[in-house]
């Protein structure tokens, strides 16, 4: 299955644009070896913005194939007890 949904798709990549300037805002601090906890501050808010990204894609996956109107039963439960396996290993 597959995240069908533009805005949705756009709104994922929108944050990993983001998440990925700031992974390289926190290999230019530790280059310029500016203060641990400036550093710090950046690797928790990186940490948060993967986080949000991960609910929203989450939240499609939900919307476009958990709910997916062209799935038997049986192919519903597979996909959710597969999508679970995944969330568990975090």
């Amino acid at each position: 299955m597959k995240v069908t949904s533009e805005n949705g798709k756009k709104q994922v990549i929108n944050r990993l644009n983001r998440l990925e300037g700031q992974i390289r805002g926190i290999n230019r601090m530790l280059a310029q070896e500016r203060d641990c906890s400036d550093i710090l501050q950046q690797f928790v808010a990186a940490r948060s913005a993967l986080q949000a990204a991960l609910d929203v894609y989450t939240g499609q996956i939900v919307n476009d194939c958990l709910l997916a109107d062209d799935l038997s039963l049986e192919q519903h439960r597979k996909l959710a007890v597969e999508m679970l396996a995944v969330i568990r290993k975090t």
